[in-house]
């Protein structure tokens, strides 16, 4: 499928681009792609930002659109999708031989076949033309981190701020009370860390249904979403690059996740993001470089387990104030639909793939009862005998089984297909992995329900 990405007034596609579906991007008018970033941008003083780090931003949301309007559903295996887009950037002759670096990138990340052509553009989206009132003062911050409001972008928070950092953390609204549960954390970092600066930016972005003069409203979207964590990596680039050429940003997350193995070998096809697969960050980090961007994206808790990541700050008072607060369910709004429990939400289910990773995480916590579920995972494998609530919790217990069961060379034959690593990489992972199950077992092992249904 064509794609055509319009970036505000520009002429429409003809010739071979003639019956591509349009998406627009325009700050002023009606458009199928928007964002509130530039307001970011411009109380931090820019009346627009470097032509390269715009490029970025745009590249990183016209994926992030299509990623999200194209249904694999629309392809023969309703999985692997063929998308053909032009993107305009002002930087042309930067970005114009980068095309295949990007198109492999991305076939990693999202599991798609991508092609991607740059054109050159003029229209400069982040432009203002009247200076701002309203300041955002980040001047004093040295480093750039992603921040979710999930556990390990919490610690890693806490990390630079206990080695005497800056952050600017950068998180995604991406539903109602996330952003207040975020502020909450961020208050909470500056009263207890008063002599650093820790500022944060919240920013939106969504995409309605891209418009062909042939076919008309592209139907359908897509709720996989591998490619939207990209985004979050240009909006951090764009605010780093504000801040200084050399500012680092940091995308803290636990080595497990990160490394992706599927839990089955049903769920080869997951929908999980890779964006902090140590192949994934080269790719990326090379195409930056190769365009002249010198901020480096690094995830330092690449080798720790999650269990590691809250063993490093478990003691500061930053942790102990608000660790139960974080959120780090795959879906923390379910419980608005809860017609027993509470309807209160952001709230970790307590029963799927990120919360038991997240529970045995909390094994060395003393308050360990504190943090709240919307139930246990136990209850639904044994009240739900075949519901799909108890599914990741099944999957769990078949990966423990799988690496119970498996050699040394098994396991890392597993690790490497995953994605392209260095046999150093492949050996600190192994290690990683295998405490990370046994993490899983001790979790398990702790509760008398699950040890008699597992013969522990």
């Amino acid at each position: 499928m064509r794609f055509w990405v319009d970036k505000e007034q520009e002429k429409k596609p003809d010739g071979e681009w003639k019956d591509a579906y349009v998406f627009s991007i325009n700050r002023k008018q009606y458009s199928t792609i928007f964002t509130n970033i530039t307001n970011s941008w411009y109380r931090m003083d820019q009346m627009q930002i470097p032509a390269i780090y715009e490029d970025l931003f745009i590249i990183g949301l016209s994926i992030f659109a299509l990623d999200k309007r194209v249904s694999r559903r629309r392809f023969k295996n309703c999985w692997t999708r063929d998308i053909n887009v032009s993107i305009p950037v002002l930087e042309y002759d930067k970005w114009k031989d980068t095309g295949l670096q990007w198109e492999k990138m991305l076939g990693f990340l999202t599991g798609d076949h991508w092609h991607i052509v740059f054109r050159k553009s003029e229209v400069i989206y982040s432009y203002r033309e009247h200076a701002n009132r309203i300041h955002l003062n980040v001047q004093d911050c040295d480093c750039v981190c992603l921040f979710s409001g999930g556990l390990d972008s919490f610690c890693g928070a806490i990390r630079l701020l206990e080695e005497g950092g800056s952050p600017c953390l950068v998180g995604h609204n991406e539903y109602p009370k996330l952003a207040k549960r975020q502020n909450l954390f961020v208050r909470t970092f500056q009263d207890l860390y008063p002599e650093q600066s820790v500022k944060f930016i919240s920013f939106t972005a969504n995409s309605r249904a891209p418009i062909s003069e042939k076919e008309g409203i592209l139907k359908g979207s897509e709720n996989t979403s591998r490619g939207r964590s990209l985004l979050f990596l240009c909006a951090a680039l764009s605010v780093a690059g504000i801040l200084g050429e050399n500012v680092p940003v940091y995308i803290p997350e636990n080595g497990f996740i990160g490394l992706n193995i599927p839990l089955t070998g049903g769920r080869k096809g997951t929908c999980s993001t890779r964006t902090t697969h140590p192949y994934f960050l080269r790719q990326f980090n090379g195409i930056l470089e190769q365009v002249g961007i010198k901020n480096t994206i690094t995830n330092f808790f690449a080798y720790n387990t999650k269990r590691e990541i809250v063993g490093q700050v478990k003691d500061t008072d930053a942790f102990k104030s608000c660790y139960a607060d974080t959120i780090s369910c795959s879906h923390p709004c379910l419980a608005r639909y809860n017609k027993k429990g509470s309807k209160e939400y952001p709230v970790n289910c307590g029963y799927c793939y990120p919360c038991l990773i997240r529970k045995s995480s909390l094994l060395d916590i003393d308050e360990i009862k504190k943090y709240s579920y919307q139930g246990e995972a136990y209850d639904f494998l044994i009240e739900y005998e075949e519901s799909e609530k108890s599914a990741d919790l099944r999957a769990v217990l078949g990966s423990i089984y799988r690496c119970k069961h498996s050699s040394d060379k098994e396991l890392k034959r597993y690790i490497r297909c995953v994605g392209e690593l260095t046999e150093e990489e492949v050996e600190k992972f192994l290690s990683l992995y295998k405490k990370s199950i046994e993490d899983l077992v001790q979790l398990f092992s702790a509760d008398q329900r699950m040890k008699e249904y597992l013969g522990l």
